[in-house]
């Protein structure tokens, strides 16, 4: 089934007096308390114009706490697109999810191949066979921590993208619940639970990977004890002594439950062409509503239009 894309965030600045008000209004107030609230909300709809969706959030939910009914849907509308922006941002910290279980799987079926390998030299006395079986092992283990490792940080960066997609869908669905009537707010939201349904199955079986990975990992290390202690001191690979001690431990890094810090390199990897897919695949382009989706946005045809 095609996913339809969201609805563009409404035409966005609220008119006050025949004019739009930004956000230059609000810096040069002397008292931030006393800035009305829609005053707010045009100042966050400006920031979502213009791709500052931190800033954008911030506003509209200061805009949201002012209690007032006329500004509350548009606020909600309009804090669903941000907190979908930032889902989306999230994803391009890390690898697609079919990238990083492709490569999972890869060394899982690497280690089942090492392991085997280590049960048919451990059943013979060859010892060039032992020392052969025993690099390789200690290699495709390396492959395997490594893997693990992409695989949780992953699973950190898809899960803080879930987080802000349940929220966007909550968001759409409170606007819809306000207005009684809306139906862009009411497309938006099962456009939301759609990628929300395929970014879980996507974690599910990123979890499963690193379950799997991990037990491989457990196998291999125990296979690599029996051949180490069969192959002669004299024979052994240089280093391996103090490598494997260090890793004897914990030889698969984190377990599957345990969250990985964020990266700290600020580098950004792109959406996988499947979640892009997902995003972009049957856009609703409507002439005053599209939503940005990291391609260069278009304008609203009348951006100081009224939309309540």
């Amino acid at each position: 089934m095609k996913t339809t894309a969201l609805t563009k965030w409404r035409a966005v600045l609220i008119p006050l007096g025949g004019f739009c008000l930004l956000l230059a209004t609000i810096a040069a107030s002397s008292d931030p308390a006393n800035v009305k609230p829609r005053e707010v909300f045009n100042s966050g709809t400006q920031q979502l114009k213009d791709g500052k969706l931190p800033e954008a959030e911030a506003m509209l939910e200061r805009a949201l706490a002012s209690q007032d009914e006329k500004i509350q849907p548009p606020a909600l509308y309009n804090l669903g697109h941000v907190r979908f922006g930032l889902g989306v941002a999230e994803l391009k910290k890390a690898p697609g999810a079919k990238a990083t279980s492709a490569r999972a799987r890869l060394s899982e079926q690497q280690g089942e191949e090492a392991v085997r390998l280590a049960d048919e030299t451990l059943a013979g006395n060859d010892l060039s066979k032992m020392v052969a079986a025993y690099i390789h092992g200690r290699g495709v283990r390396k492959e395997l921590k490594a893997a693990t490792a992409a695989v949780e940080r992953a699973l950190s960066v898809h899960g803080g993208a879930l987080a802000k997609w349940r929220r966007a869908s909550g968001d759409f669905k409170s606007a819809l619940e306000l207005a009684r009537v809306d139906a862009d707010a009411e497309h938006n939201a099962e456009v939301v639970d759609r990628s929300i349904a395929r970014l879980v199955d996507s974690l599910r079986e990123m979890q499963q990977c690193s379950k799997t990975m991990c037990d491989k990992g457990k196998e291999l290390g125990e296979k690599l004890k029996q051949l180490k202690g069969r192959i002669p001191a004299s024979e052994m690979p240089p280093g391996a002594a103090g490598e494997d001690d260090d890793e004897d431990d914990s030889p698969m890094g984190k377990k599957p439950d345990e969250k990985e810090a964020p990266s700290r390199d600020g580098k950004e990897m792109p959406l996988s062409p499947e979640l892009a897919g997902w995003l972009l695949q049957g856009f609703k382009l409507d002439a005053d509503r599209r939503l940005p989706m990291g391609q260069k946005e278009a304008e609203p045809k009348n951006p100081s239009r009224a939309t309540w």
